[in-house]
């Protein structure tokens, strides 16, 4: 088989998924053909697949070297930086793929990604716009516009785009799922009826049809229709589940290792400085008020709220993690040395961002699992615990379907009481040791006593009453990049209070097993 044949197979390889056979075959390949540097790309973006980013770069900076003038070499690359947090380089690798070809479609929309991670609307809507002024039909870059649009509020214009792609494609589920998040079926039925019939179709496969009756699912919970709604978030589930494969090994093994180490130092004796920049880490199960805590404090004139940040995590798992186990000596070798070093990498991490507020407020609720360092390394920090009764966070977190991979626990009940019980216990295990270093926000008490629950939270973060933090929902500044983003925008409203009632039927056997304080 000739070159051009085997170059041609490993892009099939690569296009089906199959990455690790694409890199043994394209090390077999380069070893013959060391001067190719499309062959180092293709093993490049089978190492970015696999979310090995570092390696990935060491073969697209090869691929660059031998051929300078390709502009996809360095588009590949900035994706890997933007994966590493590495936001400046990747910046300066598409302006330079600009300046050579301003119609560089790829490097606008990867671009335009990397704007609205970094929290740079304006410009990423620029960019999005510019990319299909080249490819006016191109579905995925609408979603990607209309999805910046959900972000900050404009949820007219957001909803104008998924309508517009609908009408160019029905069938296109991503959009299906994006108007669900953005609308009340209560108030108008929107697409439910088009995303029945699209339901019916075998041309979807397994994700698709879990995607879609997840969004049925909720359609019907807006109209109270909780016989239909339970149907259709059951089948969603299972169907999901089907496709992940969560590892609760793993958080057991890192959870212990976490308590067995912390448990030996007396963090209550450290003391934070009062330094000018303040970060607030909002933490807690997710769905359980989180993005609440956010809005409201982010209404605040002093205070920016960043969303959830994956900064603190991967600073954590770089530095002091191995194998789903914390290394001691690491940590103890960085926290004797009096260091700044993790609080300055997280803070070098927030200069990246479209910000400039002393405060800022990092709602990442599975940075629970990371207290101890927040309180070892961080100078200035505040942890505030979102608190919500578990029936209906089991609810929310059953009823949604989450992007990121680490929420694969969500699918299955059982999985969930599972990690509700790492969760409970860890908590217990930082409440014991770290005291009132955390503030306890009851979400049914922020409801139901609106004011005097938001003093007492600006108190402890240590900011002056402010009246707009009781207008929240007003404010254009707030972004929202979660699953709560519409209801989110929405005055405080207590019909999310004990929500579970509607579905204990279905799901009070898993609800009992809650009943622990």
């Amino acid at each position: 088989m000739d070159l051009k044949k085997k170059v041609d197979q490993l892009l099939q390889e690569l296009k089906l998924g199959k990455f690790n056979k694409v890199i043994s075959d394209g090390e077999k390949l380069l070893k013959k053909n060391q001067d190719k540097g499309y062959l180092f790309n293709i093993c490049g973006l089978a190492h970015q697949r696999l979310n090995k980013i570092e390696t990935s770069i060491f073969y697209f900076e090869k691929a660059i070297n031998l051929e300078p003038q390709n502009l996809g070499h360095k588009n590949n690359l900035a994706n890997s930086f933007i994966s590493l947090n590495r936001f400046k380089e990747a910046e300066g690798i598409f302006k330079e793929i600009l300046a050579v070809d301003t119609k560089n479609t790829p490097a606008l929309v990867n671009y335009a990604r990397l704007k609205n991670i970094i929290l740079d609307f304006k410009k990423s809507i620029n960019l999005y716009e510019k990319a299909l002024k080249l490819i006016k039909n191109d579905l995925s870059i609408w979603l990607n516009l209309g999805s910046v649009y959900q972000s900050i509020g404009e949820f007219g214009k957001a909803n104008n785009i998924f309508d517009n792609i609908l009408k160019i494609n029905p069938s296109f589920v991503p959009a299906h799922i994006s108007i669900s998040k953005v609308n009340d079926y209560s108030e108008k039925n929107s697409n439910l009826s088009l995303m029945l019939d699209l339901n019916k179709s075998n041309n979807l496969n397994k994700k698709e049809k879990s995607d879609l009756e997840f969004a049925i699912g909720k359609a019907y919970d807006d109209k109270k229709n909780y016989e239909l709604s339970i149907k259709y978030f059951e089948s969603a589930n299972k169907k999901r589940k089907e496709l992940a494969n969560y590892d609760f090994k793993s958080d057991e093994k890192l959870f212990k290792s976490i308590k067995n180490y912390f448990k030996n130092l007396e963090l209550n004796k450290i003391k934070n400085n009062k330094d000018s920049k303040k970060i607030i880490f909002i933490v807690g199960l997710p769905r359980s008020g989180t993005t609440l805590l956010e809005q409201i404090l982010s209404a605040h004139q002093k205070v920016f709220g960043a969303g959830e940040l994956d900064f603190l995590r991967q600073i954590i798992n770089k530095n002091f993690v191995q194998d789903n186990k914390l290394l001691p000596q690491k940590i103890n070798e960085l926290n004797k040395s009096n260091s700044e070093e993790i609080n300055d990498k997280y803070f070098d991490y927030l200069e990246n961002l479209n910000n400039n507020s002393i405060v800022t407020i990092d709602k990442g609720p599975q940075n629970f699992i990371w207290i101890g360092f927040i309180k070892l390394f961080f100078k200035n920090a505040k942890v505030i615990h979102s608190k919500r009764n578990l029936k209906d966070t089991f609810l929310s977190n059953y009823k949604n379907n989450f992007a990121s991979k680490d929420m694969d626990w969500t699918y299955d009940p059982s999985g969930i009481i599972k990690y509700f019980n790492l969760y409970n216990d860890l908590m217990k295990f930082w409440k014991k040791i770290c005291g009132d270093y955390i503030y306890e926000a009851d979400y049914e008490n922020i409801i139901n006593n609106n004011k005097t629950e938001i003093k007492k939270l600006l108190n402890f973060c240590e900011l002056d009453w402010d009246e707009n933090c009781l207008k929240h929902h007003q404010s254009k500044e707030t972004i929202i990049k979660t699953v709560s983003a519409y209801q989110a925008r929405k005055p405080i409203y207590k019909t999310s209070i004990n929500s579970n009632e509607h579905y204990m039927q279905s799901l009070e056997k898993y609800f009992k097993q809650l009943d622990y304080k």
